[in-house]
């Protein structure tokens, strides 16, 4: 591991908050060394509202992650969501000034930046620009305009935008427990490094998080991300309505949801009784789970009907041939599926992150799919710089390369 690049994902969830160790070797290959995870205190709907709190859950977890991976951290790539979080549609033109006319990476990196030239309030910041598509003269839907010839350029990219507070605050809490944040993410783009296949994405996909605190979403459409954002619902507020209207604690509530509840009322027998504890040493009482989730369905209908009404204000071609995926804890909860393909008028399926090297099979989990997509995504960017690197390498040893070095130097 001496020689191999090691890496940190770190995803602070309303519940629970995991860490991921993984190392990429010389060629390229992605090993995960260590996943670790501790119940997180001090967040609440995606937002810090203790730092301190916070603080002990990161160190303590990041404490176990390094002791099973037999190796000290020092950044990490970090996790990023909530209903803070949105999309904006930008679009950035240029021209080609080269006399061949003809398109370098440069003149995409122009075109990205004057896309990116809008004026946000003082609360909001930058944290991704996705690219969806450009624009070479009157041509469309070109995926990579590099090596084309052409007049004009045109990006068009989806940027995502967060609240500052609540980023500065995670970067904080991090940087207080000894590491540098490398970069932030948003967890519904890591969620899909190892859900999402370029063909789903082709076909067109929306790609659900179900977490405790808050849910999110993103959407594709031709390949290309059309929509990203979120709602302050999420598992907790299933577990809230439980413990109001049966009168029972939070923690015998959730246990309740996990094992006996379902959101979808029509696949629930009516003869299916279940037992609700009693506080104080009094006997259990018998219930219809049907009357259970009869007080579940509607809350998550809320949530997949103000995700589905977001998406219908986004202009787009094309359907959504692959269908709703769902992932995060919540997305186990029985019923899921058909609630929201009743929903949202399309088929529905649970997402399994994929079998990384070194994964411990427990862990193929739609729990863990924002973690490991962390860590998934800085194991591509670091094959693809070493890859970049190696081509310089063999340039500089041809003729050629030296011959452009030699020149390098002198101008």
């Amino acid at each position: 591991m001496a020689s191999d690049r090691i890496m940190m994902g770190l995803d602070i969830g309303s519940s629970w908050t995991r860490a991921v160790i993984g190392s990429v070797n010389k060629e390229g290959a992605l090993m995960v060394d260590a996943l670790c995870e501790k119940q997180t205190e001090g967040v609440r709907s995606g937002s810090i509202v203790n730092i301190e709190q916070t603080l002990r859950t990161i160190n303590s977890v990041i404490s176990d992650a390094e002791l099973q991976a037999g190796c000290e951290i020092h950044s990490a790539i970090l996790g990023v969501g909530g209903d803070h979080i949105q999309g904006l549609q930008s679009t950035g033109v240029v021209g080609i000034n080269s006399k061949e006319q003809e398109i370098k990476r440069e003149d995409i990196y122009r075109s990205l930046d004057v896309a990116r030239a809008r004026e946000l309030p003082q609360d909001r910041e930058f944290l991704h620009t996705l690219v969806q598509d450009f624009q070479v003269d009157s041509r469309t839907g070109i995926k990579d305009p590099i090596d084309m010839l052409g007049h004009r350029l045109e990006s068009r990219v989806l940027l995502v935008t967060g609240s500052s507070s609540i980023c500065q605050n995670q970067r904080k809490c991090v940087q207080k427990a000894g590491l540098q944040v490398q970069r932030m993410m948003l967890q519904t783009v890591a969620d899909c490094e190892v859900v999402l296949s370029l063909e789903e994405k082709e076909m067109g996909t929306i790609l659900i998080n179900i977490g405790y605190g808050t849910t999110n979403m993103i959407a594709y459409s031709q390949g290309s991300p059309i929509y990203t954002g979120g709602v302050a619902f999420g598992g907790d507020s299933i577990t809230s309505d439980l413990a109001y209207i049966l009168n029972k604690p939070k923690q015998v509530a959730e246990q309740i949801k996990c094992e006996s509840g379902s959101c979808y009322v029509p696949s629930v027998p009516s003869s299916d009784m279940i037992l609700i504890p009693q506080v104080g040493g009094m006997p259990s009482i018998r219930m219809p789970r049907k009357s259970l989730s009869e007080i579940i369905e509607p809350r998550m209908a809320e949530i997949f009907t103000l995700l589905a009404m977001e998406l219908e204000k986004v202009e787009h071609q094309g359907s959504f041939g692959g269908g709703v995926v769902l992932v995060g804890g919540g997305s186990l909860l029985s019923g899921v599926t058909e609630l929201a393909s009743e929903i949202f008028k399309l088929p529905a399926r649970i997402g399994f992150p994929e079998a990384l090297p070194g994964l411990d099979r427990s862990y193929i989990n739609p729990k863990y799919t924002t973690v490991l997509g962390l860590l998934k995504s800085e194991a591509k960017k670091v094959s693809a710089s070493s890859s970049a690197a190696s081509r310089s390498d063999r340039e500089k040893h041809s003729i050629g390369g030296k011959i452009k070095g030699f020149f390098g130097k002198l101008f």
